[in-house]
């Protein structure tokens, strides 16, 4: 069985040291053939921060000047670097963790990851969601690592983030989505595709623990480092992490089956690995947190539930083409009304053969197997 190598690329700038090797080593046992960090100027060298795992090289480092959107220019760079040199390439910030939502190990033993991407080779790229994780009342940074000690889960997001096939990308548009070749493009999980940088939430197999708040004293760090993509209006202050704090959360423990993942890796890099703080997360699973999304991406996401129920049932293509239809025409709506159908136009080619109505049985076969 050949395994699709997928490597990760981030940027950081002043990140805490234990942050910034949690981080490498748990996407290193993750599956993650190699980590690509940009160093954007911290005053502790990220080279240095790493260096066991950039001497074994499972780590490089780049270092970008501090500039305007340095992030962009990282992942553009990264992205002419690793084509032709691994078939997947992810971006993720150092405050997000990809966490699989299935239980660890399988019959063929394949990575998690390796399994989960498998499904997806065909398209340019998945899109996953973000799972906005809460501070858990911590004002002062707490003793262990950030998957243990932030157990506390907020909602999932409409923002995604983009794991993606180089090859197919001609550039990055923003940390979340990128341009894509003529005839390739973005999909959810769910197969359904994604033209910007959010759709509706979606996660059954991925997802992304994003660590926004941690502690007050975190955010603060955060606040002094200013954003690595500047956003109008997008200034961090303490208002908004007052604001986190009073968003209504529920105990997650989706990570808890994969917290010794970095384990190994750190201790061939002769560190310490965080397993589970005084705060980690308890070992039954809690219920699912709240969705917040927006209206209309609740309707698309009801719509495409509707018509995977109907598959379900053995109903004929044929007789779902007019959902199959009238879903396509509201995503086009929906992005064009959000000026996000750069992509959309790649897309509308796999919509078209999707709704066309199948001329022979070999085409409704054909229907079928083009759908994840």
């Amino acid at each position: 069985m050949t395994l699709r190598a997928a490597c990760l690329c981030g940027i950081a700038r002043d990140e805490a040291a234990d942050d910034v090797r949690e981080w490498v080593c748990y996407h290193l046992g993750l599956g993650f053939s190699h980590v690509a960090l940009y160093d954007n100027g911290s005053r502790e060298p990220l080279r240095e921060v790493l260096a066991p795992l950039v001497a074994r090289g499972a780590v490089s480092v780049t270092d970008i000047p501090l500039r305007d959107a340095p992030q962009l220019s990282a992942y553009f760079h990264a992205l002419r670097l690793w084509r032709g040199r691994t078939f997947w390439l992810a971006f993720l910030d150092i405050d997000e963790f990809l966490v699989p939502l299935s239980e660890p190990g399988s019959a063929d033993d394949v990575p998690p990851l390796s399994r989960l991407l498998r499904p997806y080779e065909r398209f340019g790229g998945l899109v996953l969601h973000w799972m906005m994780m809460g501070s858990a009342g911590h004002l002062r940074r707490p003793a262990g690592g950030t998957l243990a000690n932030y157990g506390e889960a907020l909602g999932l997001d409409g923002h995604v983030k983009s794991i993606v096939r180089p090859e197919l990308v001609t550039r990055p548009l923003s940390p979340h989505h990128f341009a894509y070749r003529e005839g390739a493009f973005a999909v959810n999980e769910d197969g359904f595709p994604v033209a910007g940088p959010c759709s509706y939430p979606t996660a059954r197999h991925l997802r992304v623990n994003h660590y926004y708040y941690k502690s007050q004293q975190d955010f603060e760090a955060k606040i002094a480092r200013g954003l690595a993509t500047p956003v109008p209006g997008g200034a961090r202050t303490l208002d908004n992490f007052y604001a986190g704090c009073t968003r209504p959360g529920v105990r997650d423990t989706a990570v808890v089956p994969w917290l010794g993942l970095g384990a190994d890796w750190a201790r061939q890099a002769g560190w310490g690995y965080p397993a589970e703080g005084p705060d980690g997360p308890e070992a039954t699973p809690a219920a699912a947190p709240r969705l917040s999304h927006s209206r209309e991406m609740q309707a698309l996401r009801q719509l495409w539930q509707q018509i995977e129920e109907l598959c379900r049932r053995g109903v004929p293509e044929s007789e779902l083409l007019a959902l199959r239809q009238r879903l396509w025409r509201q995503l086009c709506a929906l992005y064009t009304s959000r000026g996000v159908d750069e992509t959309a136009r790649a897309a509308a080619v796999y919509w078209r053969e999707q709704t066309q109505p199948p001329a022979t049985a070999g085409g409704g076969e054909r229907g079928e197997s083009a759908r994840i």
